[in-house]
């Protein structure tokens, strides 16, 4: 596994700005259907935070504004990545799914599947449970992905 330095506020800054949007975008949808736009615009800052960190809105923020404003402080820590990139991409894949729901016109699904999300990101935030991570730890023991295991120096 490697490990390196890792900065946890990020992944913070990500559940919240999750849990505001999916909150936001169904108290609106609750009067205009058109709300369930937020679901495609989160599932791509999802799948764009996975694909690369120059693409992570969340961390840019978090670098660009929050951090240097003191808004919100670094919690550095020494771990692989690679089980929060994967939670990452299931919710942006969840959101997705969500987004070709409402697309369709199935809201109650696409709304479903956005909760979803939003309940595992809270999981995360309030108690650091990490459902994906778990998933990832336990897709790697059962060999169908791999662990590459790197020294940490």
């Amino acid at each position: 596994m490697k490990v390196i330095r890792f900065d946890r506020s990020v992944l913070k800054v990500n559940q919240v700005i999750l849990l505001a949007g999916i909150i936001a975008g169904y108290i609106v949808g609750l009067a205009y259907s058109s709300a369930a736009l937020v679901l495609p615009v989160l599932a791509v800052m999802m799948l764009a935070g996975v694909v690369s960190p120059r693409l992570n809105a969340p961390r840019l923020l978090y670098l660009h504004a929050l951090r240097p404003w003191g808004v919100v402080k670094p919690r550095v820590v020494h771990e692989d990545p690679a089980p929060h990139r994967f939670a990452q991409l299931v919710g942006g894949v969840f959101l997705a799914a969500a987004s070709i729901a409402a697309l369709v016109g199935a809201l109650v699904v696409a709304w479903v599947l956005g909760w979803i999300v939003a309940v595992l990101a809270f999981l995360n935030f309030a108690f650091n449970i990490c459902v994906g991570c778990i998933m990832y730890a336990q897709l790697v023991r059962i060999g169908i992905l791999p662990l590459r295991r790197v020294s940490a120096a």
